[in-house]
């Protein structure tokens, strides 16, 4: 197939899953979706390839292409017998194959017939507000097993001729809380699929099915080669690095989470060896997720505009071994593993660093800070669940600082507005701000993170955190210093706020505050060498102090707002904070070095 002609190809199956997305987000009902576009859609072949995927939630690439061909061969030996034109099938089982995200992601997929002949297959994920469980939100935090965390869905036809089995969709919604808001993504769902049907429709018609599979033969094969060259200019080798997590909710001792990527000519390995045993609380992750996580940085590095199909994914292996944090046994909980996948996109990133330090980022957030609120509404006496995240700093570059206040790496979803979050829930936003000093300072600094200051009113409410980073802060490259680290607590300016920690329940009365401040970025190259003038910009802004100016960065400012040059230069002269040295951030965690790279080219 010449290549003008396969572009087009590929760019009319990208067109589908789009106007997909568009379809699940602009006809949602819940905030999560239509606004803060937690979903993704997809297409397969008729041999369960994935062929285009919309590429709006990241996380979901690892899951979908999994879970999908997993859960509906396991449905018989012979799908065109089992399934009909118009069926759907519901999944959610983190067990499935090799692994969903959670529980609240919930796929719906739909066969397409044409000719009375499968010729494909629609696919999307959302994530629902609720799913059950014993926590609003999806996320309880002291899970002990995955039947606490909400409802299972093994892969059940729910959907025929288009339109849900009632007995079915009532079943589901009757053991999720805000149950009519649920329905409506649920039929958004099957909406998006519709149109996914309906255009891959028209072009089997227009162009035949036996045709359409050689093209998509030519487009995955082609997808491969463009790939591996790319791979094959990264230098060969094995590099490797490790973090820690706060703990997994039932115990708060720290928990090592380790990768070795290596590089071999044209081929990719992560391995996850050296990751702590499975928890017995919900911080585990589904070998699907944490290649996800480990996936994406790659992506970003390669830069090109790859088309994300089957021949994507050919060129990477990943190693998970049994009974780890990364590969669970069945039935572990699994609420928290966007916390480990995350963590694992700093940690490419840093492993990396030493192999290509023009390209690389210094770790950002490194938390997904899932959130979620329920009560009963005092305006209507209804119940509500409310789930979200919060923006943190990203990472500093060689060239560029990190981006404040934004949802790093596969994350990807959309802020929650002030007036969207104070008109759906029962609260008020008391303070949404960035956090001065929390970027960790270098040649390059850190984004800021965020403060998000809530109040519940007239209701007694429940509050949950399942995040991270409140231990561990988000490291700096080369010298640049770590960024903030997370706090999560309740009456945070009172005379004696409550630390809750990373991974809390808490039931909250009228009028109580809880304040989630979120961490920064991690900076980039020695703080001394950054261009005094760029401090000085920051100090007028507010992004940083005139204390931490002089600290950090040896820069001082007078009052006018000026440098005073001489006492910089005298400043940065000296030997209490000068480059090389290992100094504290003030938030007790020393300067990092370069990624820990463990071998060199080949």
């Amino acid at each position: 197939m010449a290549a003008a002609d396969l572009e087009i190809f590929r760019h009319r199956l990208e067109s589908i899953v789009e106007e997909m997305g568009l379809t699940l987000q602009r006809t949602a009902y819940s905030t999560n979706i239509k606004i803060r576009r937690d979903h993704t859609c997809a297409l397969f072949d008729a041999d369960l390839r994935h062929v285009a995927q919309h590429d709006i939630a990241p996380q979901h690439i690892g899951t979908l292409i999994s879970l999908v061909p997993s859960a509906m061969r396991d449905r018989s030996s012979d799908l065109e017998r089992d399934l009909d034109p118009g069926d759907g099938v519901l999944i959610n089982d983190p067990y499935q194959g090799n692994g969903a995200l959670h529980l609240p992601d919930v796929v719906l997929v739909s066969p397409l017939f044409v000719d009375g002949e499968i010729v494909g297959y629609a696919a999307n994920s959302a994530h629902h507000v609720d799913i059950g469980g014993s926590a609003g939100g999806g996320i309880p935090p002291t899970s002990t097993e995955l039947y606490e965390e909400g409802l299972i869905l093994p892969g059940i036809r729910a959907v025929q001729n288009w339109a849900y089995e009632e007995n079915v969709l009532s079943l589901v919604t009757r053991n999720v809380r805000g149950s009519d808001e649920r329905r409506g993504d649920y039929e958004a769902q099957l909406g998006a699929n519709r149109i996914g049907y309906e255009r891959y429709r028209d072009l089997v018609e227009e162009r035949g099915a036996d045709a359409v599979e050689r093209s998509l033969d030519d487009l995955l094969d082609y997808t491969e080669r463009r790939l591996r060259a790319a791979i094959a200019d990264l230098p060969d080798g094995r590099y490797h690095a490790e973090d820690t997590m706060d703990g997994d909710g039932i115990e708060d001792e720290p928990l090592t989470l380790s990768l070795a990527v290596e590089v071999d000519g044209a081929d990719v390995t992560f391995d996850f060896g050296g990751t702590a045993a499975e928890n017995e609380g919900p911080l585990n992750c589904t070998p699907a997720l944490a290649f996800a996580g480990a996936l994406y940085p790659v992506m970003a590095l390669l830069g090109a505009d790859f088309p994300k199909n089957d021949g994507f994914y050919r060129p990477f292996e990943t190693i998970t071994p049994e009974g780890t944090m990364v590969n669970p046994s069945r039935d572990a909980p699994v609420a928290g593993g966007a916390e480990i996948a995350v963590r694992v996109g700093d940690l490419v990133l840093e492993a990396l660093a030493e192999a290509l330090p023009e390209e690389t980022v210094a770790a950002g957030k490194g938390t997904i800070v899932n959130l979620s609120y329920g009560g009963v509404d005092p305006r209507t006496d209804e119940d509500y669940v409310y789930y979200e995240t919060v923006a943190g700093g990203y990472g500093a570059r060689a060239e560029k600082d990190g981006m404040d206040a934004v949802q790093a790496h596969f994350q990807n979803t959309a802020n929650s507005p002030i007036e969207e979050l104070e008109t759906e829930i029962p609260l008020y936003v008391r303070r949404y701000e960035l956090i001065p000093d929390s970027a960790g300072a270098g040649r390059t600094r850190g984004g800021l993170g965020v403060r998000r200051d809530v109040e519940f009113y007239d209701h007694e409410a429940s509050f949950t955190v399942l995040a991270d980073r409140a231990t561990a802060p988000p490291r700096g490259l080369f010298g640049g210093r770590s960024g903030s680290t997370a706090r999560y607590c309740l009456d945070p300016d009172g005379d004696e706020p409550v630390d809750l920690g990373s991974k809390r329940q808490v039931t909250l009365d009228p009028g109580d505050v809880v304040s989630v401040q979120t961490p920064g970025g991690g900076g980039y190259g020695d703080p001394f060498d950054r261009d005094p003038d760029a401090v000085r910009r920051d100090v007028v802004n507010g992004t940083v102090s005139v204390d931490h100016a002089r600290e950090a960065y040896g820069v001082v400012v007078d009052e006018s707002g000026e440098v005073d040059e001489a006492a910089t230069a005298e400043r940065r002269a000296g030997d209490d904070g000068a480059a090389g040295t290992r100094t504290d951030d003030g938030d007790g965690a020393a300067d990092a070095g370069a990624g820990t790279g463990d071998g060199g080219p080949r």
